[in-house]
C-alpha cells in the first residue's frame, strides 16, 4: 500500500516539474514536442480534415493532462471554454457539440483531485454534512430514479438531464475542494468580474455598432431563432452566449453580485472598478431584452437590502436605486425598446405573453396533481418532442423552471427543489450573522443577493441550469460553502 502511494506521489511530482513548473522546457518536452510537430506536418500535408483532427486531439490531452495534474487549473480552462464555448460554436452553426468537451474537462478535474495530496477523505465528510449538499444527493437520488418512469421511455433524454444535475455537483465540490483560502476564492471572483465585464461590454458593442456579418448568418440559420431575437424589427443582444436570455440571465447575477461587494469594498480603486464594469453588464443586460433579468435585478437589490439596511452604505444604495427605479418606469421615454421591455416586467398583467403563460399553468395543473411523480424526464417542450414523441407534455411550453420540475419530476420533485433553495438561502444567511470577518459577511450579503435573483428567475426561465451559468452559479455555491468552514476555522481560532 505504501509503496503504492509513492509511485502515486512520484508521478503527480513528475507531470507538475515536466508540464507545470518547467513547462515542457526539459528533455521529455523537447521529444513530446517533436514527435507531435512531426505528425501533425505529415497529417495536415496527407488531408486537411485529418491534420485537424489531430491538432484538436493535441490540444485535447494537453488539456486534460492539465485536468488531471491540477484541477484548479482544470476547472480555470473550463470556465474560459464556456464563456467562448457559444461563440465558437457559431462559427460551425450550433453542429459541434461543444457540451461533451466541457464535461469531459469537468470529469478529469474531478479525476484530479485524487492525484492531489488533498485529503479528499476528510474534505468529503465535512462537505456531505452541509445541509444543502445533503438534499442535493437526496434530490440526485430521486431523478436516477426517474428512469423508471413509466410515461417517459428515452434512456436518451433521461441522460441529458442527469448531465446536468451530475455535472454541476462535481463542480460544487471540485470548488470546495481546490478554493481552500480567501485568496483563491478573491482571484476566481476577479476573474469571474473581467469575463463578465467582456460580455457586458461586448453586448454594448453589438447595440451601438450592430452585429456583425457572421452573428447574422448564425441568426437567420434558425427561422424560430430569428424570431425569438428580432422583436419589433430590433435585435435582441446575446454577446458571447448562446441567446439573449442566457446573457440576459448571467449579466443580472453577476451585476447584482458585484454592485453588492463594491457597497463594502474597503479599497476605492477597487470600488469604482467594480462599479464601473457593473454598469457595463447593466447594459448588457437592457440590451438583451430579457424580462427575467429585470426581474432578478430587482429582487437580488431588495433581499439585499432586507439583510443590511442597518448599514449607511446600503440605506445610500436603496435611495439611488429606488430613483433609477422610478425614472425608468416612469420617465417620458418611449423610443427605447429596452426600456420598454424593463416596464413591460413590472406590469405584466397587461402583457399578453403573461396571460398565454396563466392559460398554459392553469391547463397542466390537473396533470401535475394526479402525478406526483410527473411524466418524467425530457417530456416537456422541445426536449420532450425530441425524446418522447407521442408523450401528453411533449412541446409543451413550461417557460418556468418550477412548472417544469412539477411536470417532469412531480409535486415531489418541485417541493425537494423549492426546499433546496430554501436550505441554501438558509444557509447564507446563517453564516452572515455568524461570520465575524468583514470580508466574509461582504461575501455572504453578495452571495445571497445572487441566489436569490437567479431563484426568482427559476419563476420564468430556466437560470439555474443554462450552460455557460453553470460556472457562475454553482463555483459561487461551492465558494459559499467553503467560506463558512472558513469563517468557522476564524472563529475557532479566536475563541482558543
Amino acid at each position: 500500500m505504501r509503496s503504492r502511494l509513492i509511485a502515486s506521489d512520484s508521478q503527480t511530482n513528475f507531470f507538475k516539474r515536466v508540464f507545470l513548473k518547467e513547462k515542457l522546457n526539459n528533455t521529455t518536452g523537447y521529444v513530446i514536442v517533436t514527435v507531435l510537430a512531426i505528425a501533425f506536418s505529415y497529417a495536415l500535408a496527407y488531408n486537411l480534415i485529418v491534420g485537424l483532427t489531430v491538432f484538436a486531439a493535441v490540444i485535447g490531452i494537453f488539456v486534460l493532462t492539465a485536468c488531471l495534474v491540477s484541477p484548479e487549473v482544470g476547472f480555470y480552462l473550463n470556465v474560459f471554454f464556456v464563456f467562448s464555448a457559444s461563440t465558437l460554436s457559431r462559427f460551425f452553426l450550433d453542429q459541434v457539440p461543444l457540451g461533451i468537451g466541457s464535461d469531459l474537462i469537468v470529469l478529469t478535474s474531478f479525476v484530479g483531485l485524487f492525484f492531489s495530496k488533498r485529503n479528499l477523505r476528510k474534505a468529503a465528510g465535512h462537505f456531505f454534512r452541509i445541509p444543502p449538499v445533503v438534499l442535493y444527493s437526496i434530490i440526485l437520488v430521486y431523478l436516477t430514479c426517474e428512469l423508471f418512469n413509466p410515461l417517459a421511455h428515452s434512456f436518451d433524454g433521461w441522460l441529458q438531464v442527469m448531465r446536468k444535475i451530475v455535472g454541476p455537483f462535481l463542480i460544487v465540490f471540485i470548488v470546495y475542494n481546490a478554493f481552500d483560502n480567501l485568496a483563491k476564492i478573491k482571484i476566481f471572483i476577479k476573474i469571474l468580474f473581467v469575463l463578465a465585464l467582456i460580455a457586458g461590454a461586448y453586448g454594448c458593442f453589438q447595440q451601438w455598432h450592430g452585429l456583425t456579418t457572421a452573428e447574422m448568418n448564425w441568426v437567420n440559420s434558425d427561422p424560430l431563432r430569428s424570431q425569438l431575437i428580432n422583436i419589433f424589427g430590433e435585435y435582441r443582444k446575446f454577446s458571447v452566449f448562446n441567446g439573449p436570455t442566457e446573457f440576459g440571465i448571467i449579466m443580472a447575477g453577476c451585476t447584482v453580485f458585484f454592485i453588492l461587494i463594491s457597497l463594502e469594498e474597503e479599497n476605492r480603486r477597487t470600488k469604482v472598478l467594480y462599479i464601473a464594469g457593473a454598469i457595463f453588464m447593466l447594459l448588457g443586460m437592457s440590451y438583451s431584452g430579457t424580462r427575467t433579468a429585470n426581474a432578478m435585478l430587482t429582487g437580488g437589490a431588495i433581499v439585499f437590502s432586507a439583510l443590511t439596511i442597518n448599514k449607511k452604505a446600503t440605506r445610500i444604495f436603496v435611495f439611488i436605486a429606488f430613483m433609477i427605479f422610478l425614472f425608468a418606469m416612469y420617465a417620458p421615454i418611449y423610443s427605447s425598446a429596452a426600456l420598454l421591455r424593463f416596464r413591460s416586467t413590472f406590469s405584466s398583467g397587461e402583457d399578453a405573453s403573461y396571460a398565454v403563460r396563466e392559460t398554459n399553468r392553469k391547463f397542466v395543473q390537473p396533470f401535475i396533481w394526479s402525478h406526483p411523480f410527473g411524466g418524467g424526464l425530457s417530456t416537456t417542450g422541445a426536449m420532450g418532442m425530441k425524446y418522447n414523441a407521442g408523450h401528453p407534455m411533449a412541446g409543451f411550453p413550461t417557460d418556468s423552471s418550477y412548472l417544469n420540475k412539477a411536470l417532469e419530476s412531480g409535486w415531489v420533485g418541485l417541493i425537494l427543489t423549492c426546499a433546496l433553495y430554501f436550505l441554501i438561502l438558509r444557509f447564507v444567511v446563517k453564516s452572515y450573522f455568524q461570520a465575524e470577518n468583514k470580508q466574509f459577511k461582504s461575501l455572504f450579503a453578495a452571495l445571497l443577493g445572487f441566489f436569490f435573483a437567479t431563484f426568482l428567475g427559476e419563476m420564468t426561465q430556466e437560470t439555474v441550469g443554462v450552460f455557460a451559468n453553470t460556472f457562475v452559479y454553482f463555483p459561487l455555491l461551492g465558494i459559499a460553502f467553503k467560506l463558512k468552514e472558513l469563517s468557522d476555522q476564524e472563529l475557532g481560532k479566536a475563541s482558543s
